[in-house]
């Protein structure tokens, strides 16, 4: 597979997945660390593209805020069931937590009996973490099963050491169409970045718009392009950057 081509902030919209991609995977989601470098130049290629960036994340917009100050940028938590337009916009939640309700309950009481398992409340989703525990794959999946069992209206979607949990009728890939269909996105060819299985239907997205898919790191993808790891998608970030900044300098001159 064939590395990307480089971002050109004249016509393309970037949207990026968080973790895996912009960080490393860790035992401890919420340890997770991004150097103010990397947060400085994301806000350089944000202005680049005329404000057509989001970060597109299984996490909620909140953490993103936290991880990424002080940038202000559009987004879409949760596999887009929450998501801010614009810079410094509300986020939108598209689905209440009620809904999971009784799936919550189940789940809690399956994780108090299997405490190697792990339960993070995303308010409108619900996810079993089993990272550093791989044996626990199928303990989790059943969990999670058993938990949904035949109630109609439910995604649940497996990713990289998690389980997920939520209403149905939303991904990231739904939530890239989303944006692009308003300005700064409207009118650019867009670009998705992620590592996960949960970021296949972003790059179907994407395909489907005319636009550029990059997986990061090994296994089967709809993804065109490739980077082998975070560290290579900061480098390419960063030729991206240096580029818009020679342009620019270019055009003042």
């Amino acid at each position: 597979m064939n590395l990307p081509p480089p971002i050109d902030p004249a016509r393309h919209a970037l949207f990026i997945d968080f973790d895996g991609t912009l960080v490393d995977l860790v035992d401890d989601p919420t340890g997770v660390v991004i150097s103010p470098e990397a947060v400085e130049r994301l806000g350089q290629l944000q202005a680049a593209c005329a404000g057509a960036f989001a970060v597109v994340s299984g996490r909620r917009i909140t953490d993103l805020d936290r991880f990424l100050q002080p940038l202000q940028f559009a987004a879409a938590g949760v596999h887009g069931l929450e998501r801010r337009d614009q810079p410094g916009a509300p986020v939108v939640p598209l689905a209440g937590p009620e809904g999971l309700d009784p799936i919550r309950v189940a789940l809690a009481a399956g994780v108090v009996a299997e405490p190697r398992l792990r339960l993070e409340d995303k308010k409108t989703a619900l996810v079993v973490h089993y990272r550093g525990f791989p044996e626990l794959q199928e303990a989790a999946i059943r969990l999670v099963s058993a938990a949904v069992g035949e109630e109609p209206g439910f995604a649940v979607m497996k990713g990289d050491n998690i389980v997920e949990v939520h209403l149905a009728g939303m991904d990231k890939g739904k939530a890239i169409e989303a944006l692009m269909a308003h300005a700064p996105f409207q009118g650019r060819q867009p670009i998705y970045v992620g590592d996960d299985t949960t970021d296949e239907f972003g790059f179907y997205a994407v395909r489907k718009l005319g636009g550029i898919s990059i997986k990061v790191g090994d296994g089967a993808t709809e993804a065109e392009f490739r980077l082998a790891s975070v560290d290579s998608v900061h480098r390419w970030l960063g030729v991206a950057r240096r580029e818009a900044s020679q342009q620019q300098g270019e055009t003042q001159s």
